[in-house]
């Protein structure tokens, strides 16, 4: 699983977030972070295409970008993008244990 960035490129209307700002998550359920919270609402509507981007399937869009709008009709665009690095529970995780 590829770690994820999620940032905001589009806004239409009244919303916390601004254009420009953006979320990291090494984790598709995970809830991105950043220097802002991102909002429980935008993070749910995520959830399943943070899922998709992360094990590599393509977006629908002419550019390959996952492009999301949050839940409300004034609300904003997301852009998902896979990084580089994959996702590696650190040894000492209660995850790498259950793992092993």
């Amino acid at each position: 699983m590829k770690h994820l960035r999620v940032r905001v490129v589009q806004k239409l209307g009244t919303c916390p977030h601004q254009v420009g700002e953006s979320w990291k998550t090494p984790y598709a359920l995970m809830k991105p972070t950043g220097k802002t919270v991102l909002c429980d609402d935008a993070h749910y509507v995520l959830i399943p295409y943070l899922g998709m981007a992360a094990g590599g399937a393509q977006s629908w869009e002419e550019d390959g970008i996952w492009k999301i709008h949050c839940p409300s009709k004034t609300g904003i665009v997301f852009e998902i993008e896979a990084l580089e690095a994959d996702h590696q529970w650190p040894e000492n995780s209660d995850w790498s244990k259950k793992l092993n």
